[in-house]
């Protein structure tokens, strides 16, 4: 084969600088294999301490991802007074059975109203009385084991078992009071394949009572498996006081599909305890944290409204409201292991088109990230309801809680105040927790 002597140089000329660009673009590649991962991955900046066989886990006050702001797409909202077929009264919790329904559990009106995944009205279950599959002021509601509907009535304790249509089950059996006081559920959980209970004890002395609060595992035959948190207060009829601060009224908690319970019983810490389901103690969790100061109009609209019967007397205690709002208010355990923390800053400084913003930590208790939600609700008013991969904002809770409890002549003489019929607005998280993953 002819060539041409002349285009030979050319032709080295060429390949020289595509192996010199090769050589550089290599170079380059391999320079940023090494900067990527510091760039892309951020380090936890805690501490992890040991204290008697227990790990502490000490978080810094910022998480390790950047924080994110999110707007999840809201799937339907639904009023109580819309359909003659439903009325809202007092929605106290939520829950959703494995078909996708959706159970709102009304505590004045004393029934569960279902509706579908979709947010059309199905049925409502149970009813007010002391019969088979009826209750009175129910607290709390969550789904069996066995897919039934367990209803939680708060004083006398007592868990009324209903079938998703409303055929009375029976009650689950439950721990009595050994010593003859009286007992008053404040609200219980699934934890895998058993309940968790918050039980709060009165037994009455001569000048007093003596109040013993307890989050306790029960198994199937109503005995308890596990402790996870026990606490008692005694208070005297000649000097009855009532601090936010401290005993039943500050403590928080709540519990897992996988059986942890995480609790957090200091007002004024922003910390908690994670516990294994047998009853053990499994690591000790806290984050660097200013508390949120009330302002003169938040002290006033959260002092507790206490009232105690005494015969035929009412009696009311004195009343100390901390300056301070309770730093932990909420937690949100998920099936992924991750436990969804709802601060006081997270939950009340939110502007005018912001839910919330929660704080995120993963399995082994780093803070992982803050995670902002764009929409309709407000804490100081609505109630917030993470169910699977739903939000629910229960709009004028408070207020209606207000009512129920005889607050809503104060409510009406507040300039501000505006009642609304209260509103359940679903809010889809699922693709948004895919994307966290």
């Amino acid at each position: 084969m002819h060539t041409d002597p002349d285009s030979r140089p050319l032709a080295r000329s060429v390949l020289s600088r595509h192996s010199f660009l090769t050589v550089v673009v290599i170079g380059i590649v391999f320079v940023l294999a090494i900067l990527a991962p510091a760039v892309k991955a951020a380090s936890w900046e805690g501490k992890e301490v040991v204290q008697d066989g227990i790990p502490h886990i000490q978080n810094p006050a910022t998480p390790i991802s950047e924080p994110a702001t999110l707007s999840p797409k809201e799937l339907w909202r639904v009023s109580g007074d819309e359909d003659d077929e439903f009325l809202f009264g007092v929605l106290s919790e939520i829950t959703c059975d494995g078909d996708g329904n959706i159970y709102l559990l009304d505590s004045q009106l004393s029934v569960v109203m279902v509706f579908s995944e979709g947010g059309e009205y199905l049925r409502s279950i149970g009813r007010e009385g002391e019969g088979p599959g009826e209750f009175r002021r129910a607290t709390d509601l969550f789904m069996t084991p066995d897919g039934n509907v367990a209803v939680m009535q708060r004083m006398p304790g007592k868990i009324v078992v209903l079938t998703p249509d409303g055929e009375p089950v029976g009650e689950l059996p439950v721990p009595q009071p050994a010593d003859g006081g009286m007992q008053m559920f404040a609200g219980g959980h699934l934890a895998g394949d058993h309940v968790v209970i918050n039980t709060n004890r009165f037994l009455r002395h001569d000048d007093g009572f003596e109040v013993t609060s307890t989050i306790i595992a029960v198994d199937p035959d109503g005995n308890e498996m596990a402790e996870y948190f026990a606490q008692s207060e005694k208070n005297s009829f000649a000097n009855m006081t009532f601090d936010e601060r401290t005993g039943m009224a500050a403590l928080v908690w709540s519990a897992g599909s996988d059986g942890r319970v995480y609790t957090s019983d200091v007002f004024d810490k922003y910390g908690f305890k994670v516990w294994n389901s047998d009853g053990t103690l499994d690591r000790v969790v806290d984050r660097e944290y200013v508390a949120r100061e009330r302002s003169e109009e938040e002290m006033k609209r959260n002092a507790p409204r206490i009232m105690l019967r005494r015969g035929n007397r009412t009696e009311t205690p004195e009343v100390k409201t901390s300056k301070t709002d309770r730093d932990i208010q909420r937690f949100y355990p998920r099936d992924d292991g991750t436990l969804w923390v709802l601060s006081s800053r997270g939950a009340f400084d939110a502007p005018d088109d912001v839910i919330a913003t929660f704080d995120v930590f993963d399995h082994g208790g780093q803070f992982t990230q803050q995670v902002t939600f764009n929409g309709e609700g407000d804490y100081a008013d609505d109630g917030f309801y993470i169910v699977k991969d739903r939000l629910y904002v229960v709009t004028d809770l408070r207020s209606a809680r207000r009512a129920m409890f005889g607050g809503h002549e104060e409510e009406e003489d507040d300039e501000d105040f505006d009642e609304e019929p209260m509103t359940v607005i679903c809010y889809d998280l699922g693709p948004i927790v895919q994307t966290m993953k």
